[in-house]
């Protein structure tokens, strides 16, 4: 993994996890290492954090902890091992443990379309090779599956079968995330998920977005509160009047209620895929307005909720498609959510957990 900080554990961490931790039933024994990123100072923190996110408590006999993040640390590895990479820079790693392990491929799991995460660069290029290494792929989004499909992406130029690739809709809680009701007189709230330093979330253009948007009136029904999640960030003036406010790292649970009590979502992500906030939003009963990308398209975001409006990532698509969220929001009583998103993890990793345990066991025979 890319870290094993307790803090710093958000949806993509908390995903391997999720997968990981089902083995533990089966029998698997697991090595989480801590591969660029030092190991929480607490190791039953990360024990503690596993059987909170997952519902399965593991047994310390059956899970190791490793910090293989200091300079020069080594990684030892038997013969029998099976790797699993969760990013791009851990599958370079992964791929070199080929060399003193039986299997001949690694387990991939694939969260995103890394290689965007840079601009045309080393770094871009160094992502973007690991797709062609031999592995086999868990793929976070059927969306993600289809873009590496339609750009014929290294191994998956040609499309891979079933035993090869599979892929899963990732869970949103529902005893979490749930619309709330509204406090008389209380403020309306727009959530901007805002990461400044991932160039993938469009920080820039959401921000400029919101500020035209208040300049042609967009919030002047009712009074309005703007709120910025993702990263740490100053508060930042929309206009004379209206304050994007920078709010603190939250803790999951109350993330979720934070989401149940907001009205509309900004969440912008030029990539495959949908990223976690506006799927828990749209489960949390608030509309959520983001952006188009090749193969995720407005319908094929519509159906996976039509709380979900995804337009061109361009200004005044950007204005148009935040003035209907907030005229469709202006209403006493949330109509009830509607999604096509698993309800549970159980039920989101039904096909995937067989799966990989019996490529575990396929990849240890060598």
């Amino acid at each position: 993994m890319p870290h094993l900080n307790v803090s710093k554990m958000s949806g993509g961490p908390n995903t391997i996890l999720q997968i990981t931790a089902r083995l533990l039933p089966l029998g698997v024994r697991i090595r989480y290492v801590s591969a660029f990123g030092r190991l929480d100072p607490d190791a039953s923190a990360v024990l503690d954090h596993i059987r909170a996110v997952t519902g399965i408590a593991p047994d310390p006999q059956a899970v190791d902890l490793v910090d293989s993040s200091a300079r020069g640390a080594v990684l030892e590895l038997g013969d029998r091992d099976v790797l699993l990479a969760s990013w791009w820079p851990t599958a370079h790693v992964a791929n070199a443990g080929l060399q003193v392990v039986r299997a001949r491929e690694f387990v991939y799991l694939v969260q995103d379309y890394e290689p965007g995460f840079y601009p045309w660069s080393t770094k871009h290029a160094l992502a973007a090779a690991t797709y062609g290494m031999p592995m086999r792929a868990i793929v976070n989004e059927q969306l993600l599956v289809d873009h590496l499909r339609a750009e014929r992406v290294g191994r998956f130029a040609d499309p891979p079968s079933d035993s090869v690739t599979t892929s899963f809709m990732p869970a949103v809680d529902r005893s979490l995330f749930a619309p709330r009701e509204r406090a008389t007189g209380a403020p309306r709230r727009l959530v901007f998920y805002a990461r400044p330093r991932n160039p993938r979330n469009l920080f820039e253009l959401g921000l400029r977005a919101l500020r035209t948007a208040v300049a042609r009136g967009v919030f002047d029904q009712g009074e309005w509160e703007f709120h910025a999640v993702g990263q740490e960030l100053v508060d930042l003036p929309l206009s004379d009047r209206h304050v994007l406010r920078a709010s603190s790292w939250l803790s999951y649970r109350d993330y979720a209620r934070f989401l149940g009590d907001a009205d509309v979502l900004l969440a912008l992500m030029l990539s495959p895929h949908t990223s976690y906030p506006p799927l828990e939003m749209a489960v949390a009963g608030g509309l959520v307005v983001t952006n188009t990308f090749g193969v995720k398209t407005a319908e094929a975001v519509a159906a996976i909720s039509p709380a979900i409006r995804a337009v061109q990532p361009d200004l005044d698509a950007l204005v148009s498609a935040l003035s209907d969220a907030v005229e469709s929001s202006l209403v006493a009583v949330r109509p009830r959510p509607t999604t096509s998103l698993p309800a549970t993890w159980d039920e989101s990793l039904r096909d995937v957990v067989p799966w990989l345990n019996r490529t575990i066991e396929e990849l240890r025979a060598g």
